[in-house]
């Protein structure tokens, strides 16, 4: 096999690279004409921003338009429209920590290949594709933390040849749905009228499908094996990896998800943002009462600084969330809650291996940034819950302080009961609950199980724990990027002045951490050491001090755990979180029996009309008879529980729901719904009451502080 040119036929085009000689940089060291002859590293070949797809404002992606000459790929394309990161402007200080200037375009669907200088035409390697995180709310692939060179570079050298793929993906009001800020109206109506195929919202979402789509189709030019691609990402990249798991596409076959699942953020119905539009049209001047097409083409025609800023008014990370799509839309992929398909066994037939883990301190960041460090603001965020857990969260979380908050500013930051909380609810219980899932028997089509392994990091980069300003943090969320990606110019040069050992330390952990993750991208198994998930033997790898690493039992966590769900969640009348909590007992018997899809669809609707009444909601507390979840009950009124003759006690339980919807009987404690409730549209109340909040942010009245990644925290979440 001949050398792989650095010249390279894509499907919309060719592109050529260069060989980069470089330690990590600010520019790309292919803008300095005399770039080949400065570099004493071993080579890595590079193409970056190479045109993966293209996309009008809120519109699906769709290919890029081609070329024929050679593109010049020798720097990272635009970023979307997005808000400053807070915690890289934290992380700035930082010696050796590179903050490279970013130019922003909604023109910026790109993607970077890093390869060994080596690699033959014809060669199948390995294939990592990167998904970044930033809270659907920022990021983009030119970040420092996702230079992919010394990833590659230090993988050749030990023999781990592979090839890594970063790209962009749209956030924020481009990109995401997010109830309670103004990027909602992503997935409004009037954008599904628009779609041919009635879909709206998830164009992020869309855009990491296509940039995996064009992996498959293009990496093999690149020297890429696409039967051979992992999935990687942190944070929201590994919730959007979660999801892509249950999608029905071949994209990838193996997939890391770093500090994020499936559960650590939300998927939300359409109607859920409809409220927020009005607010949207009115702080724009755009007439309600115009055609759904004029308002879309003024909103389309707003200035993308105009609607970021009015983004950022409003956004709040517990409004962070994909959108559930419309069953009967063509093209429909998201249409249910992907937790609750992977607990019944639903994950892509083609899926081998998963690797889930998080921080030690992931908690940290939000609890400052959420003000969750007091007494009173402890107190008032546990009030969410339902009564009956409170005690228990008490328990849990104020045991280690004699059953008191702390106030005193002595105890560090990541021992505080609101980090601790914190770092369970988003991250720590939503990773347990997918291994669990993955680790269960599949669905009857879906054959096999997948690998599953679990890890924990308890070592941080020694210049951050050292930092005056940052070190309170401790093992924070995002600490596993620099190792990763072995953002060595941390630890490295002047970085490493005085501190040698610490240095040393930093180096042979990112060693660790990345020799098994390419590892399992080449052979399907991280380390032969690590012992698989169970859950029934429940362990995990903790990366410690000095790259030291230790397997460490579980047993105990499962009982131990909470089931940290908000009561109601959005405090919207009766619960959304309950609804997609109780879906799951009401349907599994329909599931089970192989009902048709309008049978489902209307038990849903019922459901929903119960559960989103501002009258009635469901008992979270009460025994599930075993029977509910094997058979559709008789019909009835009544239940033991229940003296003769009197309908079941008020709230009912899942299990009488499961029989009344079946019945068709009346629903106690569900009196006159609304006809516009039980068809899917908010009453004119609720849509009152929803606006409410969004006029408070568009006039900047609305309490709370600007939290991790440029977020609006409201108090008290």
């Amino acid at each position: 096999m001949a050398p792989l040119s650095l010249t390279v036929h894509t499907a919309h085009g060719p592109v050529t690279g260069f060989a980069d000689t470089h330690p990590l940089s600010l520019t790309s060291p292919a803008l300095d004409p005399n770039h080949a002859s400065q570099g004493t590293l071993a080579p890595v070949n590079k193409w970056l921003g190479i045109p993966y797809a293209h996309a009008a404002r809120w519109k699906r992606p769709t290919d890029p338009q081609p070329w024929t000459d050679p593109k010049q790929c020798f720097d990272y394309g635009s970023a979307f429209p997005q808000p400053g990161s807070n915690t890289e402007m934290l992380l700035a200080r930082l010696p050796g920590f590179l903050m490279r200037e970013q130019k922003t375009s909604e023109d910026s669907h790109f993607v970077n290949v890093y390869a060994p200088s080596d690699v033959q035409e014809g060669e199948k390697l390995p294939v990592l594709v990167w998904v970044y995180g930033g809270a659907l709310n920022n990021g983009s692939a030119d970040r420092f933390f996702y230079d992919a060179t010394e990833l590659v570079r230090a993988s050749a050298a030990r023999g781990q040849r592979c090839i890594v793929v970063t790209g962009n993906y749209r956030t924020n009001i481009f990109g995401a749905s997010l109830a309670l800020s103004f990027s909602s109206f992503c997935a409004h109506e009037d954008l599904a009228q628009d779609d041919p195929n009635g879909l709206c919202g998830n164009y992020g979402l869309y855009d990491v499908v296509k940039m995996f789509e064009w992996v498959q189709a293009n990496v093999s030019s690149f020297g890429g094996d696409p039967a051979r691609v992992t999935a990687f990402g942190q944070s929201a990249g590994a919730f959007i990896i979660s999801h892509l798991l249950v999608s029905g596409k071949r994209l990838f076959t193996r997939a890391i998800c770093q500090s994020g699942a499936a559960n650590t953020m939300m998927l939300r119905p359409v109607d859920k943002a409809y409220p927020a539009y009005a607010s949207i049209l009115s702080s724009l001047g755009i007439a309600s009462s115009s055609s759904p097409s004029a308002r879309l083409a003024a909103l389309r025609s707003t200035p993308a600084s105009a609607l970021l800023s009015l983004h950022t008014a409003a956004h709040n990370f517990s409004g962070l969330s994909l959108t559930l799509e419309p069953r009967a839309a063509e093209g429909a992929v998201w249409t249910e809650d992907s937790m609750a398909r992977l607990k019944r066994g639903e994950w892509d037939e083609w899926i081998e291996g998963v690797v889930l883990g998080t921080t030690a301190d992931e908690g940290t960041i939000f609890a400052q940034a959420m003000n969750l460090l007091t007494p009173e603001a402890f107190t008032a965020y546990t009030s969410q819950f339902p009564s009956s857990l409170r005690p228990r969260i008490a328990e849990k979380y104020l045991a280690p302080f004699g059953g008191l908050h702390p106030s005193t500013p002595s105890v560090p930051l990541a021992a505080l009961p609101g980090s601790r909380l914190l770092a369970d609810q988003i991250f720590v219980h939503p990773v347990w609950d997918q291994a669990c899932a993955l680790s269960s028997p599949p669905a009857s089509s879906r054959g096999h199980a997948p690998a599953v392994w679990l890890y924990r990091l308890e070592k941080g980069v020694s210049s951050l724990l050292e930092h005056p300003v940052a070190k309170h943090l401790r093992i924070m969320h995002s600490m596993d990027l620099p190792f990763v990606f072995n953002s060595s110019t941390l630890w490295t040069g002047e970085a490493a002045r005085g501190r040698e050992e610490q240095a040393r330390e930093d180096g042979r952990t990112a060693e660790e951490v990345g020799t098994r993750w390419v590892r399992f991208a080449c052979e399907g198994n991280p380390d032969p050491a690590w012992p698989q998930f169970s859950p029934t033997e429940p362990q995990h790898l903790v990366f410690s001090h000095g790259g030291a690493t230790r397997t460490e039992s579980l047993a105990g966590f499962a009982r131990d755990k909470l089931e940290l769900f908000f009561e109601g969640h959005e405090r919207e009348g009766a619960g959304e979180e309950v609804l997609g909590r109780g879906l799951e007992t009401i349907l599994q018997p329909y599931y089970a029996r192989g009902a048709s899809q309008d049978e489902i669809d209307d038990v849903v609707k019922r459901a929903e009309a119960f559960f989103l009444s501002s009258q009635a909601q469901p008992d979270l507390e009460q025994p599930q008879p075993q029977e509910a979840l094997t058979s559709v009950p008789p019909a009835s009124n009544a239940s033991a529980s229940s003296p003769p003759g009197e309908n079941p006690p008020y709230p009912p339980s899942f299990a009488e729901l499961a029989q009344l919807i079946a019945s068709g009987a009346p629903i106690p404690g569900v009196r006159d719904i609304p006809d516009e409730l039980a068809a899917g549209e908010p009453s004119e109340a609720k849509q009152e009451a929803r606006r409410k909040p969004w006029e408070k942010a568009v006039a900047g009245e609305t309490a709370g502080t600007v939290g991790l990644d440029g977020e609006r925290m409201e108090e008290n979440k």
